[in-house]
């Protein structure tokens, strides 16, 4: 484990943690201009800013509508969906270029998948084989051939957090990666067989070094999995730190590691109701940005210690990150 996931994270606390030049922010677009409210998810693909806006839908799916906007670079409304339930997770696969909506994370969930040119596909929303009303799918990964699935509001030891999709026809069908309980490397201590927390699975992203990052959300802590659904499968995690107080954040939220000095983060200020355009330019490569619910901030993350630094403060419920490097 110290071989390959480390390496990669201490490159990315390599003198970091905050860029040099303060960066520039705008609104890129609005919830107010469609008559739409709390955005959340924010994905990139095909020439295109995808945003799912949740309008206080039920996040079991009891009640409401979320609507899905895909708008071109410069801000334009391309083309919006309206979709039963509240949607959480949203990506593009970068394969078929379908773009995945994972709607009612907390119960009842289902698959929407959204073909930029012909809209809507038939067959969605798509339901899992194993239902549940209290547990659901929060966001999608494409790993190579393979999906990875957050899952959500485990209750103790034993209870998936990640999953791997086995069949993705309908219903679909998957298989567990990764527990609630389970051990692996403390980040910042260097001790291992700790235990992690995940009581909140939230976002699932991809490293750059192709590992598995699951956020627990209200245990401010990111799960990384090397080798996921393998035999060699190993955990690492760390403990997101406020320095004020020296305590996990809670609302820990997105996450994207830079992948070039200059380039735009894209932030759903959910409570704003609105979507910011964040240039900026001197950022330390493969450093670690995450958007933090109980600070009200995107920060950058020390890979060493946890420890944040704010990069953009003010914010009101930051939700979905993404980052388009240029």
């Amino acid at each position: 484990m110290k071989n390959a996931v480390v390496l990669l994270l201490l490159l990315a606390s390599a003198a970091l943690v905050q860029a040099q030049i303060p960066p520039t922010v705008t609104v890129f677009a609005t919830g107010a201009a469609l008559g739409i409210n709390s955005p959340d998810s924010i994905a990139i693909g095909n020439k295109s800013l995808w945003v799912a806006y949740t309008n206080g839908a039920s996040s079991t799916g009891a009640t409401g509508n979320s609507t899905v906007v895909q708008y071109d670079p410069s801000g334009l409304v391309v083309a919006q969906y309206t979709i039963a339930g509240s949607v959480d997770g949203l990506k593009v696969n970068p394969i078929s270029g379908l773009v995945w909506a994972l709607q009612n994370q907390d119960g009842n969930s289902t698959l929407t998948l959204i073909d930029p040119v012909k809209g809507i596909t038939s067959g969605s929303p798509i339901p899992y084989a194993v239902q549940s009303t209290t547990r659901g799918y929060d966001e999608p990964v494409f790993r190579g051939n393979r999906v990875f699935l957050s899952y959500t509001n485990p209750t103790g030891p034993g209870d998936a957090t990640i999953q791997v999709l086995s069949s993705s026809s309908s219903p679909i069908k998957v298989n567990t990666v990764l527990t609630m309980g389970a051990t692996g490397l403390n980040l910042a201590t260097g001790q291992t067989n700790q235990p992690t927390s995940q009581n909140d699975p939230d976002s699932l992203k991809l490293t750059p070094s192709g590992d598995l990052m699951l956020t627990s959300g209200d245990d401010g802590q990111f799960i990384f999995v090397k080798n996921p659904a393998l035999l060699t499968q190993s955990v690492a995690f760390l403990n997101v730190l406020d320095p004020t107080t020296g305590t996990h954040v809670s609302g820990l939220d997105d996450e994207v590691f830079i992948t070039a000095a200059k380039g735009t983060f894209y932030l759903a200020d959910t409570k704003n109701n609105q979507v910011l355009a964040i240039d900026a330019s001197g950022l330390p490569m493969w450093a670690l940005y995450a958007s933090v619910g109980s600070l009200n901030e995107l920060v950058a993350v020390d890979m060493k210690t946890g420890n944040v630094t704010p990069y953009v403060s003010n914010l009101n419920g930051p939700h979905g990150l993404v980052f388009a490097p240029k």
